[in-house]
Order: C-alpha cells, then structure tokens, then sequence
C-alpha cells in the first residue's frame, strides 16, 4: 500500500474544505453557503475571503459564521484581486481534501460525502472529478434556467489521457473544480502564483499579465500541475457542480467578432498551455500546437462566414502582427500540419452546429436538474 493510502485509510472521515473568494457577493453567497452546510456530509470548513467587498457581503457571511462555525470568514481590507485571494483561502484551508466553490455557484447535497466515499475508493487517485452543470441566471432574477450539462467518461484514466485533450472542446479544466488533496492545490496555487501572475516576461502582452492577476487560466493550470505529481484521476458523475451564469457575466473581455480577436483569444490561451506543455509534457506540445492553429483557423473561417464575407471581419492591418506572432511559435512543418487539419475541423463544427440546432428546435432536455438534492425546486428557484 502506497503512503498516499495508508493516509487516506485514517480513522474517522476526513476534513473537507470548500474554499470560496469574492468581490461584493452579497447577492448570492447565501446560496454557496447553504448548499455547503446543509450537505450531507458534515465534517467540513468553509472558507471565506472577502476581496474587500463594498455591499452587504461582510454582514451576510458574518451572520452565517455566529450560526455555524464551520464557516471561517477573512477580510482583505484592500482588493488584491481574484488571483491573490485564492491563494489565501487554500492556504487557510486545514482539511485533508479541499475544492474551489464560486461564490455564485453551488454543490447538490451529496456532493462532498460522493467525493469522498470515491477518495476513499480511489486512494492513489490525483482528484475526483465531477460532472458540470450549468444554468443561466436571467437579469439576477433568482430563477434559472438549464443550459448544459457536461458528462464525462466514468471511472480511472491516466494522467496523460488528460494532457491529450484538456485543450480541447471537451472543456476538462472542469478539473479544477474537483475535490483534491489540500496541500497538491496548495502547491498548484503557488506555481500558478509563480509562473502566471508574476511571471516577469516582456514578450508577454500587457493585457494577458493584467489577466493573470484576475486568475485567467487558472483552472487551466491547476489540475495540470496537481497531475504531474500523479499517475491517475477519476471522473466520477455521482458529483455534480452547479455552475451559474449570468446574462451579463463577462470577465474577460474576449470576443471573436473579428480576425484580430480571433487571434488574441487563442494565442492568449496558447500561451497558457505552451507555459504547461513545453516544459513539462514536451511530448505532446506539437499536438497542442497544431490542434490550437487549427481551431483558431476554423474559428476565423466560420467568424468570416457569419459575417456574410464581410471585409471588415478580416482587417489585415490590424490583424497580421498577431497573426505573425502566433504562427512565430509554429515551425513550417507544423503551419502546414495546422492548415490541413484546419479543413476537416471546419466541416465537423459546421455539421456539429447544425445538428445541435436542429436537435435543440425538437426538445430541449433539462437532464432532471430541478429536484431537492441539488437545492432546486420544479419552478426552477433555489431552495435551502
């Protein structure tokens, strides 16, 4: 038996905590932290750091503190932004297991006593992994509505099946909300603290730094990290994160309406990845690559279809700097890899998209989401 089980195997069940930072969350934050106290599983922490909030957030997490002491609350009285805040809250964190909650998201009832029942079942296991709900807010109204789910293949897969296709549509930085060891997500915050945030690069853009400090491509990073210390992590969908959306919910401002933004979007994003595969997963850093070029060349191909040809889509001039600093990365070999891949990637999103549309226009399913267990009631409004 590894030293991994013999520590999971200890008596009694195990300290989770569930970390949750913010920014004037007044609005919302009472659901985060019903949905933690009112799981089924009771021997847990909450974590709360408040990023120097403005509204009623200090009172209402306050509140919840003098009722139940397992919520343990931490003010920054100056922001520090989102990325410095989550670093503080793991490091508050004293559970053996810990996970990430956003402050407008929630966890079914069942969440945490799933996790660990499958920690248990899987001692040498990076994470558990859940499945990923997502349901719209409308105007903060309070109701929801279904948006996706995100199902993914149940049961133990390698570190490298992951690698392979985390940069892909399949979205697996779900990941970063899984329940995982306190100290791997520690020590994966650091390095992300380290090599992103203060990452001292002059050919990096100013923006993308500014990014790094609000934590962009941190649930990126993270599980990655967590996975080079592991051979292994489970999908498990007995655990299913509720993740809200907003109707105006944009913390990036990355769009795609144009070429230009086209570009900056995914080499933003590429660069993020070359930070991970580069160095520590070389071996698949041309797969990346070329799959990154090619969706990036679909992308602009559909964007300049939808705008009807339109050549104010494309505007060379602004774009073709970008364009020359994205494929700088890309030998001529790999351009040439990326453009020929580029054509059947077309054509599958364009027959993907019309198939989601066509199914989409007969029956929109909603996956039985509206029940007790995931604090949802059938006219579709959050219950305690």
């Amino acid at each position: 038996m590894s030293d991994r089980s013999k520590n999971l195997k200890e008596v009694g069940p195990p300290l989770v905590s569930i970390c949750t930072t913010f920014f004037n969350a007044g609005r919302y934050i009472h659901r985060a932290l019903e949905s933690c106290l009112n799981q089924t599983y009771k021997n847990l922490e909450v974590i709360v750091v408040d990023d120097a909030s403005t509204d009623n957030s200090e009172e209402m997490v306050k509140k919840y503190a003098s009722l139940d002491s397992r919520v343990k609350y931490f003010r920054n009285y100056e922001r520090t932004g989102l990325a410095e805040s989550e670093i503080k809250m793991f490091h508050l964190a004293g559970g053996k297991f810990a996970m990430m909650l956003g402050a407008d998201d929630w966890l079914p009832r069942n969440y945490i006593e799933n996790g660990v029942r499958a920690f248990l079942k899987y001692p040498d296991a990076a994470g558990i992994v859940p499945d990923l709900t997502t349901l719209i807010e409308e105007n903060d109204s309070g109701i929801f509505t279904f948006e996706s789910r995100k199902h993914f293949p149940q049961g133990t897969h390698s570190a490298e099946w992951f690698i392979k296709r985390m940069y892909k549509p399949e979205h697996l930085y779900i990941s970063a909300l899984g329940l995982v060891r306190s100290e791997d997500l520690v020590r994966a915050f650091d390095y992300y603290i380290e090599n992103y945030y203060k990452r001292d690069s002059k050919s990096l853009p100013e923006e993308l730094r500014s990014f790094f400090k609000r934590a962009f491509g941190m649930d990126i990073v993270t599980f990655t990290e967590i996975l080079t210390r592991y051979r292994s992590f489970v999908f498990n969908d007995s655990l299913n994160y509720i993740k809200i959306t907003h109707s105006q919910n944009q913390p990036f401002d990355l769009k795609r309406d144009t070429l230009f933004e086209v570009f900056k979007k995914s080499y933003y994003y590429f660069l993020i990845y070359k930070y991970i595969y580069k160095p520590k997963w070389p071996k698949f850093y041309r797969g990346m690559k070329i799959y990154i070029g090619a969706q990036t060349l679909s992308t602009a191909f559909i964007g300049f279809l939808r705008s009807e040809f339109n050549p104010s889509f494309l505007n060379i001039s602004e774009s073709k700097n970008l364009m020359s600093k994205f494929f700088g990365e890309y030998s001529l070999l790999e351009v040439i890899l990326t453009a020929v891949y580029s054509i059947p990637m077309i054509i599958a999103r364009c027959l993907s998209f019309a198939i989601r549309k066509f199914i989409r226009s007969r029956e929109r399913k909603e996956l039985e989401v509206f029940f007790a267990n995931n604090f949802l009631d059938k006219e579709k409004n959050f219950r305690a």
